[in-house]
């Protein structure tokens, strides 16, 4: 996934040895057929063909804003990275402020977003992504943005809201 094509895996490899199965955190090589190369990128994600992993551009995330001098506005041009994809994304829309504490809406539609304040809100990225909601898959829900080479924001997936052009 992304391309959802379909590939065999012809082996898995760890320290140069052949293995028959590998477990989430092994670090293993593994040899596929069947699939173009410039298909396999990093972000790309492979799964059962009968258990796909969601792909979307058009997602809620609850943020935490970090201490950064810029304020986030409807419309901010950002960098999106979930496990190792990078896209360019689009703040479209600020839901509400949260209360750090509980965690409830605070302020409905805010103008802005500063340092230290949590928030939900919408982004649309340029490109499509393999993602999932954070209560669903820990891994492929945890996001960061980030603009002028600086981490302004990290979040949580709450919604895959789906494909938008």
């Amino acid at each position: 996934m992304p391309f959802r094509d379909v590939a065999t895996v012809r082996s898995l490899e760890r320290d140069s040895q052949v293995y028959n199965a590998a477990k989430a955190g092994d670090s293993v090589t593994i040899n596929l057929q069947g699939i173009d190369a410039n298909h396999v990128m990093a972000g790309g994600v492979l799964c059962h063909p009968e258990f796909p992993v969601p792909v979307a551009n058009h997602l809620e995330l609850k943020v935490l804003i970090l201490d950064n001098g810029i304020p986030i506005l409807i419309g901010s041009q950002l960098e999106f990275l979930v496990h190792h994809a990078k896209e360019a994304a689009r703040v479209v829309r600020i839901l509400s402020l949260l209360d750090p504490k509980t965690g409830k809406e605070t302020k409905k539609s805010p103008r802005c977003l500063l340092a230290k304040q949590n928030a939900m809100i919408e982004v649309v990225l340029q490109g499509m992504v393999c993602i999932d909601e954070h209560s669903n898959c820990k891994a492929l829900g945890r996001v960061s943005l980030r603009s002028s080479g600086r981490t302004v924001a990290l979040g949580l997936v709450t919604r895959v809201i789906g494909k938008q052009e």
